[in-house]
């Protein structure tokens, strides 16, 4: 499989996937609400629930990493580094087929997996999890499910082969809607076996758009507690927030000029059309819970906002720019997949770059 951007979900056809349509409406003195898509399913997901609004002119912070992740060692050599748990005092970091342990020092220092169809062997990577009982690592086709020392437990099939990300808690897993579920995008199951379909967890409703598939791309992401859950559709700016009845909550909506300036429909890298198909650039490509009061989403680029969802109080705390250790000419930004609070710091792995970098976290 080729590696596909985070920041570009390909198309099915060379049809225009996103209307963007130049339609404000207003809210009951609410900020005006900028809409690129023309679905009574979008205007009743944004009816259902207050709206918390994230003003995305306000200015980021930039913050330059002050430790690593992933130091090689002999012949241990991380790759693209894509997810991350922590089990104790362990960090654990996969790429798309080796999962890594890393010790106190930011070295390597076990590598755990190996490339294959077997158990506890894996073809693509897409997502590690730590329910605080087991271990779930999705590869394609399925997820596999192993024990804090990495012993092989089960395996079970997953309904999608490259969605980007899945989310597990004590109680249940968030994957991709089986087939006889296809008005539904996200499915909870249960996270014990036999892993069953819960059937009333069922999350983003398929959209009435005429080419589904780049606004279909969707991410999930579940607290630990398991109070909460946060889905989004990759290419809208908003974030739907969930509680562990499946009522929704709250919905955070992102505005101002990022948002009436973006751009959802594109072609990767400027190639022509006859050579790469259309497709639909992510406003949000990564969402996660760092515990259960932190929600971290990327949006729009390289812009990371922190927010605090803590008994319903929902606050933007930080918008941050992500630099590299030791980068005072700011050279670039790092553009995380996944984050992981651990001991003090905000690690931020990212397929670009070469470790993981951490951030000192003081919220």
């Amino acid at each position: 499989m080729e590696f596909v951007s985070p920041f570009f979900v390909r198309g099915r056809s060379a049809g225009v996937l996103l209307l963007l349509l130049p339609l404000v409406a207003c809210q009951s003195g609410d900020t005006h609400l900028t809409r690129f898509e023309d679905s009574p399913i979008i205007d009743s997901l944004l009816a259902s629930a207050p709206h918390f609004v994230v003003n995305t002119d306000i200015e980021a912070e930039k913050w330059v990493a002050t430790t690593r992740l992933g130091i090689p060692t002999d012949s241990l050599v991380l790759g693209r580094s894509q997810y991350m748990i922590a089990i104790g005092d362990s960090v654990y970091i996969s790429d798309t087929t080796t999962i890594f342990s890393v010790g106190a020092d930011g070295s390597l220092n076990r590598k755990i997996s190996r490339t294959g169809r077997g158990p506890g062997e894996f073809a693509h990577l897409n997502g590690l999890q730590y329910n605080g009982l087991n271990i779930f690592a999705k590869d394609r086709g399925r997820i596999q499910v192993f024990t804090e020392q990495f012993d092989f437990i089960d395996s079970f099939s997953s309904s999608s082969m490259y969605q980007w990300r899945f989310s597990v808690s004590s109680e249940y897993i968030f994957d991709p809607c089986p087939e006889h579920a296809h008005a539904w995008l996200v499915c909870a199951r249960s996270a014990t076996p036999p892993y069953a379909w819960v059937q009333s967890g069922k999350l983003l409703p398929v959209l009435d758009l005429p080419d589904r598939t780049g606004e279909e791309a969707h991410l999930t992401t579940i607290s630990p507690d398991g109070n909460r859950v946060a889905v989004v559709y990759c290419g809208l700016p908003y974030i739907f927030i969930y509680d562990d009845q499946f009522r929704h909550l709250q919905t955070i909506r992102f505005e101002g000029e990022n948002v009436r300036n973006f751009e959802p429909v594109g072609i990767p890298g400027g190639a022509p059309p006859e050579i790469v198909e259309p497709g639909t650039f992510a406003f949000i490509p990564n969402i996660s819970f760092l515990n259960s009061r932190y929600l971290v989403a990327r949006a729009h680029k390289s812009d990371h906002y922190i927010f605090d969802v803590s008994e319903g109080e929902y606050q933007l705390t930080r918008k941050i720019i992500f630099r590299p250790i030791n980068d005072p000419e700011e050279r670039r930004d790092v553009n995380a997949q996944d984050f992981l609070l651990h001991g003090g710091y905000l690690y931020a792995a990212s397929p670009q770059e070469e470790y993981v970098y951490g951030y000192e976290f003081d919220l």
